[in-house]
């Protein structure tokens, strides 16, 4: 199964693209989900990796770079819920700029936990 893109505000699109993500992590599914605006960038990294593979004998770089991209992926599906991480983060990251605390998790775990609940949710 793959998903183009979608429009924003389609939930229905949102699932497809999620559910296509989590059945076939294939780059060219992943670049297909992606939104038009990051695909050229996807393509850079993409290209990199294979090239450092290449040169590394080594396949790690290349996992890396499809892994970083699919999440971006289903991050970015909601283009909202997207919008909304990033503010967060940018307030987030304001306060720790002026030294206050910031609580919650790093940035790591509370990423982990979020992929989490959403691949258990298929949305």
């Amino acid at each position: 199964m793959t998903a183009q893109h979608h429009e924003p505000g389609s939930a229905r699109a949102v699932r497809q693209i999620r559910a296509s993500l989590q059945a076939d992590r294939s780059p060219r599914n992943i670049r297909a989900c992606l939104p038009a605006a990051d695909r050229e960038g996807f393509d850079t990294d993409y290209r990199e990796a294979l090239r450092r593979a290449g040169d590394e004998l080594d396949l790690a770089p290349l996992h890396a770079c499809v892994e970083a991209w699919r999440r971006t992926a289903i991050l970015k599906a909601d283009a909202d819920d997207y919008a909304q991480l990033v503010q967060t983060a940018e307030r987030v990251q304001q306060r720790a700029d002026r030294g206050e605390p910031t609580g919650g998790l790093p940035w790591d775990d509370a990423f982990a936990e979020r992929l989490r609940a959403r691949l258990s949710t298929g949305g």
